[in-house]
Formats: C-alpha cells, sequence, structure tokens
C-alpha cells in the first residue's frame, strides 16, 4: 500500500529555486584581513565595504543593509547590496559597474589594503565568493572563502588594484525549469581600462594593470563579466567544498596522539595510586582487630571529605555556571545535528549559543542555591 506523506525544509535552510532571467542579487560584505606576500597577518580590523575611502561603486539609491542575526553581526558581518546585476543563465561578457575618480589622498589608504592583504567578501544566495587554489603538499583543489583586494609582488613598491571580476556561478537542475546555485568562483583583475562616452560597448581587454597613484586623481573603471556553469553537485552537497579540510591525515595525527598521551597519563596515575595504597590495602587484609580500630593511611582524610570548603560561596557559583555551560554545548550540539544551524545562516550558531546560554540561566540558578542550601 502506498501512504501520502508531507514534508517540510527547516526555517531558513529551504532552497532558492530561480527560473531562467531571474535576478540573482550579489552581496557584499565587510573587507577583511587576509595572509600577505610575505605569509603575515597584518591587521585584524575590517573595514565597511562602503567605506567612503575605497570610493566603491554604489547601487542607485544608496547600499540598502540585508537582514543579519545577532551572531553576524557580532563576528563583524555588514551586509548590503550592491550594483551587479546577475540574471540566471545570462552570461555577460563585460559589463561595466560605475567609473570612479580615487583622489590621491586616499590611494596610500588603499594601496596599504592591498599590501596588508585585505580581501572582498560576496555573497549569492548564501554562498560566499570564493577561489579555486591548490595545496602545496597535497596538490588538492579547495575553494578559498574571499578574494583579493589587489596583488603586490615582491619588491613592488606600488601594488595592482583589481578593479575586474570575472564571476563564475554554478548551477545545478533538476527538471530544466528550476535551478539552485551551488558554487560562486570570482577571479579577480587588475585593468587600467579607458572610459569611452561614445563607444556602443565597454570594453575589458585592456592589459595594463591599474595602479593607484598617491598624490594625483586615478579615474578607475569598475568592470565585471558573468558566466554561469553547470554541476553535478546537488544543492545539499554545495558546502562541502568550501568546508572540506585540507589535510585530514592532520586530524588523524591529532586524534591519534591525544589518545596516546591520555592512555599514558592515565596508567601512571594508577601506578602511582597502586603504589602508595599497596601498604594500607595490604594493612586491611590482615586479620588485626587493634589495626582497624585506627584510622590510617588514606582513612586520615575522611573527616575532610564533608568538611565545608574554605569559599564555598564561589564554588557554588563556579558550579552552577558549569552546569549552564554544560546544558548549553549539549544543547548546540544536537540542535545542528539535526540540521537546524546552516551554514547559509550566517551567525545562526553563534545565535542559538547566546540565546541558550541565556535560556539556562536557571539552571545555573538552581544548581548553585542547591549546592549553598548543602554546605549549611
Amino acid at each position: 500500500l502506498v501512504q501520502q506523506s508531507s514534508a517540510f525544509y527547516l526555517p531558513g535552510i529551504a532552497p532558492h529555486d530561480y527560473k531562467y532571467g531571474d535576478k540573482v542579487d550579489l552581496l557584499v560584505n565587510s573587507l577583511t584581513p587576509s595572509l600577505n606576500a610575505d605569509n603575515k597577518l597584518e591587521s585584524v580590523l575590517s573595514y565597511n565595504y562602503y567605506d567612503e575611502r575605497f570610493h566603491f561603486c554604489r547601487p542607485e539609491g544608496g547600499p540598502k543593509a540585508a537582514h543579519e542575526s545577532l551572531g553576524s553581526i557580532l563576528f563583524g558581518d555588514r551586509i548590503y547590496g550592491s550594483g551587479f546585476k546577475l540574471n540566471m543563465l545570462k552570461d555577460n561578457s563585460c559589463q561595466m559597474l560605475c567609473k570612479q575618480t580615487i583622489p590621491g589622498k586616499d590611494a596610500p589608504f588603499i594601496n596599504d589594503k592591498i599590501m596588508k592583504g585585505y580581501n572582498y567578501n560576496w555573497l549569492i544566495d548564501g554562498l560566499p565568493a570564493a577561489m579555486v587554489k591548490v595545496d602545496d603538499r597535497t596538490q588538492q583543489k579547495f575553494y578559498s572563502v574571499g578574494f583579493g583586494l589587489g596583488s603586490e609582488a615582491l619588491g613592488q613598491e606600488v601594488p595592482y588594484f583589481n578593479n575586474h571580476y570575472d564571476i563564475t556561478v554554478q548551477y545545478h537542475t533538476v527538471d530544466s525549469v528550476h535551478y539552485r546555485v551551488v558554487g560562486v568562483l570570482v577571479t579577480p583583475r587588475s585593468k587600467n581600462t579607458k572610459y569611452e562616452q561614445d563607444a556602443p560597448a565597454q570594453s575589458c581587454d585592456a592589459t595594463e594593470p591599474m595602479k593607484l597613484t598617491p598624490g594625483s586623481n586615478n579615474h578607475v573603471v569598475f568592470t565585471y563579466s558573468v558566466k554561469w556553469e553547470m554541476s553535478d553537485k546537488s544543492w545539499a552537497t554545495r558546502w562541502d567544498q568550501y568546508l572540506q579540510a585540507i589535510d585530514p591525515k592532520i586530524h588523524w595525527f591529532s586524534l591519534i596522539n591525544s589518545a596516546v598521551i591520555v592512555m599514558f597519563l592515565s596508567a601512571m596515575l594508577g601506578l602511582i595510586l597502586m603504589r602508595a595504597l599497596h601498604k594500607d590495602i595490604a594493612r586491611y587484609n590482615a586479620d588485626d582487630t587493634e589495626d582497624l580500630q585506627e584510622d590510617f593511611g588514606w582513612k586520615l582524610v575522611h573527616g575532610d571529605v564533608f568538611r565545608p570548603p574554605q569559599s564555598f560561596q564561589y564554588l557554588s557559583v563556579l558550579l552552577g555556571s558549569g552546569y549552564q555551560l554544560f546544558w548549553m554545548v549539549l544543547t548546540t550540539l544536537v540542535i545542528a545535528l539535526l540540521g537546524f544551524l546552516s551554514p547559509s545562516s550566517r551567525g545562526s550558531l553563534t545565535t542559538a549559543m547566546l540565546l541558550l546560554y541565556i535560556i539556562f540561566g536557571f539552571s545555573a540558578g538552581f544548581n548553585s542555591a542547591h549546592m549553598y542550601h548543602s554546605f549549611g
């Protein structure tokens, strides 16, 4: 017998189906630092994408802030709309975003951020824009989230500024009618494109790189291209490339190393306890009634077991906080295993932890009061 059943997606993780020609929003996030050319992290500050010193293109009517969770805001996300125009399955070889004039006083600021390895952070359908990189040791390809604000060669005084973006959006379909985004790749380029007002279409064939010269105005043309690429990846596995471990052997080595250390220390502790208690155990096994009437060895501490500690108030508070943290972590893990915390919902993990920590405050109060009362 065939029984009818119904199903539903958990809140916040339902896929977004697009049809041919539908608008696909590209959102921009804060610029964040990464490792520079010398493989060093020189900054920890992030900057708003629409900081006036960057002079990035703004959408018509001004940038509109996207809805963000509490956890996303706490982690520094500042997500806004952009002026990029993407339509499902419609390729675009060269599209001008805008023309900006970057004054000489702001050029050193941008060049400094390029040399410190700052990255763009874009989002399409909840997926971060990434670059394909190859691990030097394993030669394995992986997605590196974000892409450079510019590039710098060793010994180069003025870095190149990336003002052209080749956007590749991977999609998956089952019925050739509804399409889902399963990957976003961006290849940034530096091109000193000249703005041609009378030209029928903007050209992106410039080979000379774009440099921002301090002390003089720099005319920058921001351009981009869009390519839609069909992929075999399903929507359910689209995060695998982003979350893939570069070298899983390291994790196995760490786990085995930790397990061996724990077993070794446990064996040493057991050996020490056996040597210390051997005489006491042998004495208890002997049938000497006079010795049994006298407390000796480790039995001398039995009076201290139920004796209240010196600062039992602090012990009660710490015990209650431990219960609160334990239940928060346990409940968060259960919710994550059930699939409620999707990577597409930025900051959902932090938001869940904060809310559960507040909810389980009653556990901290109850256990602290119970422990305090037991000490009298």
